[in-house]
């Protein structure tokens, strides 16, 4: 069976999309597990009644609530409670293709995967759409830089994998997706693509948009470089752990980057001299770190592709 949770804050007006768009989907059985966050909003009601209405003996639903905040706390309380061998972890405010599920599923039966990865695109506020992030080679690096694995919703996930990988990181505010993306793939599971089609349509929000101020949540961003950090260090027998570390360390370089670019100087400052000092021994990102800080600052983009070509 696959379980699809899903963690549900105030989405009183946009979770019955993306419920049915669940409902629609091909594969049964099916398993679907909503997790309220303590709305406020009459969310609860909502999926309480999608229960009553939908329940089916191949087609199982499961409510619940969490009363403390964080999506990665309802999410844990989520998986915990579901019962399928295959678990994705969707959001209450996105919807998928109704063949999505059972494509996901197919992919991974067929190649023998614990992670299957498949495409998605976002709806931006000013009504353009793009296709996220795919790669589907050096898998680390590119999700390093890219968090081309996040959002999870695109990723269908065997139970033992998220088990060996320590399930998500309640304690982090932001970014967790990515450190929970980062310590599945280091855990070298099989991965496979179910890459024919587009599946997941991801409508970005106002408050669900994380890029346009970094200020206002310094500490929650350098506590889940930190985590992720932690967890490269901690890897057994993983190959190029110092280049992984040095595009950790970028990653806090684009940050101080950001920050500056906000005016807050205070926060880059330190943040930069901890990335600077790591990777001090290295004469490339010596220099070029340093320049791609002032560029990310002054508004640029694409600085990843460089350190990938010029960093080893």
């Amino acid at each position: 069976m696959v379980s699809i949770i899903i963690p549900v804050y105030n989405r009183a007006d946009l979770v019955v999309r993306t419920l049915q768009s669940v409902l629609a989907q091909t594969l049964r059985p099916l398993e679907v597990v909503l997790v309220d966050n303590n709305s406020t909003d009459g969310t609860l009601s909502v999926l309480e009644e999608f229960k009553t209405r939908h329940y089916a003996p191949d087609f199982k639903v499961i409510v619940a609530s969490e009363p403390q905040p964080g999506a990665a706390r309802a999410r844990n309380l989520g998986a915990k409670l579901s019962s399928g061998e295959w678990l994705l972890f969707f959001d209450s405010d996105d919807t998928m293709e109704p063949d999505a599920v059972e494509c996901f599923l197919k992919v991974a039966e067929d190649r023998n995967a614990e992670m299957v990865a498949g495409r998605a695109d976002r709806l931006h506020l000013n009504g353009t759409k793009d296709e996220k992030p795919y790669y589907k080679h050096d898998l680390l690096v590119n999700n390093i830089f890219h968090a081309s694995m996040c959002p999870l919703q695109c990723c269908l996930l065997s139970r033992s994998l998220c088990e060996r990988a320590g399930w998500w990181n309640a304690g982090l505010l932001t970014w967790n997706d990515w450190e929970f993306s980062m310590r599945l793939l280091l855990q070298n599971p099989a991965v496979a693509f179910c890459d024919d089609a587009i599946k997941v349509h991801i409508f970005l929000q106002r408050q669900s948009i994380t890029g346009t101020d970094f200020s206002s949540k310094a500490g929650t961003w350098e506590a889940a470089i930190d985590a992720v950090e932690r967890a490269v260090r901690q890897a057994v027998d993983l190959p190029h752990r110092e280049r992984l570390l040095k595009y950790i360390d970028f990653r806090r370089v684009a940050l101080s980057g950001a920050y500056i670019g906000e005016g807050r100087r205070d926060l880059a400052q330190p943040l930069f001299e901890k990335a600077y000092n790591n990777v001090r021994h290295d004469r490339t990102a010596r220099w070029l770190y340093p320049l791609l800080r002032s560029y990310i600052a002054a508004g640029g983009r694409g600085a990843s592709h460089i350190v990938k070509r010029l960093v080893k």
